[in-house]
């Protein structure tokens, strides 16, 4: 089903809330006069179906609640590891500008390196469901940079455990952004989210109503109230998917302010 997340973001919710409102309508005009027969349906029982309806819509509803408010932590959460990634990358380039020549160079081209395949290449392929590991020979290089240098002062001494230090939060940050990109939530949780939606939708058949008409009406108004739900859970679910997905813009920015962060290139 990954491929809805291929639509743009209007076309998704209309797929997904069609997905809902059509089989509600047609399933009710093919079994309404079946349903009534059958279980001998009048306006006596609609006071005890009214009960079991209410009872299921609060279930449902609280588990959609819920739900919808796990799949938002967790593209907010996604959203902050990214702007954390970009935050660590500024502090490290901003670390290695007090390194001497030729470190100083090597290590800036590294980060800047890193921050093109970050924004072309890694997060192209985080909208796919991919996680390419070409980052980590771009850091490795850097690391082994920066553990071939030999301080001679205790200036630079202090210099390299600093960089030393934003270099493992950077590696720490984008390990759990890595992480990030496979998130959402458990089939089982689907299973039973649109299980309920099916059930739920079902019940409202059971209502006894004079005119074909205002039956197809509420129906067609609660299967499509249920479908927006869905549609909401679905877009936020995979954070790196879709439209609505996390935006490398917090790298972007890093990048186009690198020359800022070292005080050699500053023009007075």
């Amino acid at each position: 089903m990954y491929w809805i997340y291929d639509l743009p973001t209007w076309a998704m919710g209309i797929v997904i809330t069609l997905s809902f409102l059509l089989p509600a309508l047609l399933g009710l005009m093919a079994g309404r006069t079946w349903i009534y027969r059958t279980f001998r349906l009048s306006d006596e029982t609609n006071e005890s179906v009214n009960g079991f309806v209410a009872g299921a819509g609060v279930l449902y509803g609280l588990l959609l609640g819920l739900v919808a408010v796990a799949t938002w932590q967790n593209y907010d959460s996604a959203n902050t590891l990214a702007s954390k990634e970009a935050s660590s990358i500024a502090a490290l380039y901003r670390d290695v500008c007090a390194f001497p020549e030729p470190e100083r160079g090597r290590l800036q081209d590294h980060l800047e390196k890193y921050l093109h395949y970050v924004i072309d290449v890694a997060w192209p392929a985080h909208r796919r469901g991919e996680v390419p590991r070409g980052g980590t020979i771009i850091l490795s290089k850097f690391q082994g940079v920066l553990a071939a240098y030999q301080p001679t002062t205790a200036n630079q001494q202090g210099i390299l455990s600093e960089a030393l230090t934003a270099f493992n939060k950077l590696v720490e940050a984008r390990r759990m952004r890595m992480d990030s990109v496979a998130t959402g939530l458990p089939s089982v949780f689907w299973v039973v989210i649109l299980a309920g939606a099916v059930l739920s939708i079902a019940l409202t058949y059971t209502f006894h109503l004079p005119a074909l008409k205002t039956h197809l009406l509420l129906t067609g108004i609660f299967s499509l109230f249920v479908g927006f739900l869905i549609f909401l859970v679905a877009a936020l679910d995979n954070p790196f998917r879709g439209e609505l997905s996390v935006s490398p813009g917090s790298y972007t920015l890093v990048l186009q302010g690198l020359q800022d962060l070292d005080p050699a290139k500053q023009i007075d």
